[in-house]
């Protein structure tokens, strides 16, 4: 199946608004080292967030391929680059893409 809920989701798992927010909160930290869960809960605005709930929005974002987890944290990986992406489909090597 296309979409499927990670096995870290207990329940129906968390909001559409809370999954939207964290991945807000992914996108505009791409510049920065990769964050922690806990630095994610606490740059959302909401004061009392679970850690299984930032956890379970993070693998869904994951399975879609927007963002990347590791050991040291979590970075938004989406490339949304129009010309990069051009470039891919006709199969330009990105060192030669201008």
């Amino acid at each position: 199946m296309l979409l499927e809920l990670p096995d870290s989701v207990t329940g129906s798992g968390p909001s559409m608004a809370t999954l939207v927010e964290i991945a807000r909160i992914l996108e505009s930290a791409r510049g920065e080292p990769p964050l922690s869960l806990a630095e994610v809960a606490r740059r959302m605005p909401a004061k009392r967030v679970r850690h299984s709930t930032v956890r379970a929005c993070v693998d869904f974002l994951e399975g879609l391929g927007y963002v990347t987890a590791g050991s040291t944290g979590v970075q938004w990986t989406l490339v949304r680059d129009e010309k990069l992406w051009k470039n891919v489909r006709r199969g330009v090597p990105l060192a030669t893409a201008r």
